[in-house]
């Protein structure tokens, strides 16, 4: 008798152990399955967070060279630059993210016959394209631009630049060939002076090299941010004035 309740009690011993067991490996399971919940949806607020901060769906745009773009989140865009010698860019465009977090954008433009990289710091974009193509560096705007308004006004803004420009040259043109006053230039019998005619006057003796000085002064490469001639572009006309012929 004794000896059958000796067994009775290990019995009951060995199932409230193994119920013991079954329990803790119960809520091990369970909680091993809420944190791996958990990490699958930090992960994917992460990667939301980190796919929200780095799209380059926006418009962006650099006032000083008078470009501005447009990329939207289907894929397609708009681009416009101001160019102050020629006409216009406006272009419709098509982009695409890279492995590699660059963009491949396409401007449908017969002159532009490569793709630009486009790569987003911040709120920075860079477009990058061939030797055709001058690296842009444009800010991304807190609203969307109004790129008619935008081109429209940068367009203004270029045709008074060349207009002062222009204003400067003819300037330039009255005063170039000598260091002295107009009444020491070379003069005709009848006495005009000879630096007042037409370029396209053969009386003229310098009239190639005054329009050669009239292209330097109008030539973009040659004029600083502000407008005004840079030390290239002073050392090309003063090389060129330098060989004008002087009054005699």
């Amino acid at each position: 008798m004794k000896k059958s309740i000796t067994i009775c009690s290990a019995l009951i011993l060995a199932c409230i152990s193994l119920t013991g067991c079954g329990a803790n490996q119960s809520n091990h399971s369970a909680a091993k399955t809420e944190n791996a919940s958990l990490k699958a949806e930090n992960s994917s607020l992460k990667k939301s967070e980190s796919t929200k901060s780095t799209s380059i769906v926006g418009s962006y745009k650099d006032d000083q060279a008078g470009a501005a773009i447009i990329l939207n989140s289907d894929g397609t865009g708009r681009y416009v630059y101001a160019d102050p010698t020629n006409s216009n860019t406006d272009d419709q465009l098509t982009w695409k993210k890279n492995s590699d977090n660059s963009y491949t954008i396409n401007l449908k433009d017969s002159n532009v016959t490569s793709p630009l990289t486009g790569k987003l710091t911040g709120k920075t974009l860079t477009l990058s394209g061939d030797s055709n193509w001058n690296t842009e560096t444009l800010s991304k705007t807190s609203k969307t631009l109004d790129l008619n308004k935008f081109l429209a006004e940068n367009t203004k803004q270029g045709s008074q630049s060349t207009s002062q420009t222009a204003s400067n040259a003819s300037t330039q043109k009255s005063n170039v060939g000598t260091n002295n006053d107009s009444s020491d230039h070379p003069r005709l019998s009848d006495g005009t002076d000879v630096y007042s005619l037409p370029l396209s006057d053969p009386r003229n003796p310098d009239s190639y090299k005054q329009g050669e000085l009239m292209d330097i002064a109008g030539d973009p490469k040659y004029r600083n941010p502000d407008g005004s001639m840079n030390d290239e572009g002073r050392a090309l006309s003063s090389s060129i004035e330098a060989t004008f012929h002087q009054p005699e």
